[in-house]
């Protein structure tokens, strides 16, 4: 990470990013957090490929992206376009973007607002329009913008100047654009009205530590989040091997409830089938994609997780199959096991504890456990791991599902 300028946020905020994009959270896979700058266009293709054969594809994971490390350092000296990696990608980006559209899904790039990329390769600082007219030919559907080498330059200034050359190229060709400038400068105030996505945090690693600090700065302004723009914590880490299986476990039903991008990091062609039922899990998912779009808040124990031994819950409500309240439980503490009482008046889910709710498991397909009065009691969750549950309510026993 390279040290930048913190200067005042002296702007107007223009319009939104009015592209009809994002309008759920985006889903797909990414080369870096598994491969980092070792990347080729045989690592894409297979990856792809995997997409479709392992059925992600059909559970909403449709992007393709490649990070950082696709081009060269310099751009050509007659055109100032950049240069696409001959020896990485040798049949270049169109024909890498060609086989993916034609696999039915959705192909993405990687660029800095800055000089250079975080890798050192051209960055798209002052080039705007070039590199925008570029992504448009070759079919880009999703742009990660990286804000390394950005001469001090204020955050929205640069990130207003891709958007701007991004609608400028479009000619019916929208791409979705993910702003990644680690939460810094405010972007909270301007994210929305600029990009689809905003990272919360800097780069997550491939250690709980690093899964639950992202996850807890992304919990800092969940009201600037909906349909259209999204918080984003950073990609997931499921299969890489840094997590245990219940670390998976959690760190997917959080980035789930909370209505955080899901991409994929990891190696598709040789993923577990532990890690691959985490990551295919339909009920999550569903979570993940309600149309109504509110990222979930924390509603018991809310306190800072720098020291936490507590189990938290995070919830909300859910427009999509009947409407519903959406909750991740989750136990923070290193050694011990927990219980936790729901209570569903004080969650605002009923008026009074005399009240009947239906409660499902999501890990579970979603199977009915039963119907309770007043409160719905989880007696064990293990260190790190999180009970994710599904709550309808109604005024008696007898008329709920």
């Amino acid at each position: 990470m390279h040290f930048i300028i913190l200067l005042p946020l002296l702007f107007v905020l223009s319009s939104a990013l009015n592209n009809n994009l994002g309008l759920t959270p985006p889903m797909g896979w990414n080369t870096w957090n598994r491969y980092g700058c070792d990347i080729n266009e045989t690592v894409v293709m297979t990856n792809a490929e995997m997409l479709g054969i392992l059925g992600l594809d059909k559970l909403g994971y449709r992007y393709v992206n490649v990070d950082d490390c696709w081009n060269l350092a310099t751009r050509d000296s007659m055109s100032n376009r950049t240069i696409v990696d001959p020896e990485r990608f040798p049949s270049g980006m169109k024909a890498l973007s060609d086989f993916v559209h034609d696999r039915g899904l959705k192909f993405g790039i990687y660029s800095s607002a800055g000089t250079l990329t975080c890798e050192g390769r051209a960055g798209s600082l002052g080039y705007e329009d070039l590199d925008a007219q570029d992504y448009v030919s070759w079919g880009v559907d999703y742009l990660k913008y990286d804000n390394c080498f950005n001469e001090g330059i204020p955050s929205f200034e640069r990130y207003q100047t891709m958007k701007k050359a991004l609608e400028k190229a479009a000619h019916n060709h929208t791409i979705f654009y993910s702003i990644c400038n680690w939460g810094l400068e405010e972007v909270w105030q301007w994210g929305n009205e600029t990009g689809n996505s905003w990272r919360t945090a800097g780069d997550i690693f491939n250690s709980w530590e690093s899964v639950k600090y992202n996850f807890e700065v992304n919990q800092l302004h969940p009201d600037v989040a909906g349909p259209g723009g999204w918080n984003d914590p950073d990609m997931l880490e499921v299969g890489n091997g840094g997590l245990s299986h219940t670390e998976e476990r959690t760190h997917f039903a959080l980035w789930a409830v909370v209505k955080a991008p899901l991409i994929l990091g990891c190696n598709l062609n040789t993923i577990s089938n532990r890690s691959l039922s985490i990551i295919s899990n339909k009920e999550l998912i569903k979570l993940n994609q309600d149309s109504k779009g509110d990222q979930a808040v924390c509603v018991h124990n809310c306190h800072s997780l720098k020291d936490s031994e507590d189990v938290q819950v995070f919830g909300g409500w859910n427009k999509d199959n009947g409407g519903y309240y959406g909750l991740v439980a989750v136990n923070w503490n290193d050694l011990e096991s927990k219980p936790i009482s729901i209570d569903f008046k004080s969650l605002g889910l009923t008026k009074s504890s005399e009240e009947y709710c239906s409660v499902y498991d999501l890990w579970n397909k979603g199977v009915h456990i039963g119907n309770y009065q007043g409160k719905y009691l989880i007696p064990n969750i293990d260190p790190h791991d999180n009970v994710a549950l599904k709550i309808k309510c109604k005024r008696k026993a007898s008329s709920l599902e």
